[in-house]
């Protein structure tokens, strides 16, 4: 964690806001659950990490102006493929992602459900990601 945090201080950008994310990805069939917390500048610049629920770093990422990079791919991900699908697949989530509104460009597809969920399909690649917002401890249910 204070690699993470590191990371997030060292980058060029400063973040504003943070945000956590329940995080399951499902290509071809294998399902993988994670976190996902990313930190997002006003001039939309976002910094963010996937760690699986038992703190394994899965990659880093990093969108600064339309342009995505990930970074630090976990051994057995660190393909360049599977970085490129990533890349895409990031690009497109974090430039709709606060827009609010169903998007669907070429192949993939995000939807914005009633309960808060964002889920974003890459039909090219068989992927899905379901997006489901961290409420805080001190959040309850109404």
């Amino acid at each position: 964690m204070i690699f993470i945090e590191l990371l997030l201080l060292l980058l060029p950008c400063s973040a504003t806001e943070s945000k956590e994310y329940n995080l399951l990805m499902n290509a071809r069939g294998q399902e993988t659950t994670a976190i996902c917390m990313m930190n997002v500048e006003d001039d939309g610049c976002v910094v963010g990490t996937v760690v699986t629920e038992m703190g394994i770093k899965v990659f880093d990422f990093q969108y600064v102006h339309g342009k995505t990079k990930v970074m630090n791919v976990l051994g057995p991900l660190n393909k360049w493929y599977i970085r490129m699908v990533l890349r895409k697949d990031l690009s497109f989530i974090l430039s709709n992602i606060d827009g609010g509104k169903d998007v669907v460009h070429k192949k993939r597809s995000m939807t914005f459900t009633p309960d808060g969920d964002i889920v974003v399909r890459n039909d090219k690649y068989n992927i899905s990601y379901i997006f489901s917002l961290m409420r805080g401890e001190h959040e309850t249910d109404q």
